[in-house]
């Protein structure tokens, strides 16, 4: 089973999550904060989470900050 990768952009506080790689074909808005992409099968190939500090919470970012990439400016 492949590892999902995280990123980390701490300039913007966006979280992607890479569930598969490849172009994606459409994104669909599942909340004013949340965006999924979707491959031309319609598989999710990732998951973006704009003002991730706030969606879900200071502590879950900082804690899961050691394990993400950072996303340089």
């Amino acid at each position: 089973m492949k590892r999902t990768r995280v990123h980390y952009d701490k300039k913007y506080d966006i979280l992607y999550f890479v569930l598969k790689s490849g172009p994606a074909d459409y994104a669909e808005e599942i909340d004013p904060f949340v965006t999924v992409e979707y491959d031309e099968k319609g598989k999710p190939i990732g998951i973006e989470i704009l003002k991730a500090s706030q969606v879900l919470g200071t502590k879950l970012i900082k804690k899961e900050s050691s394990r993400v990439s950072a996303i340089s400016a």
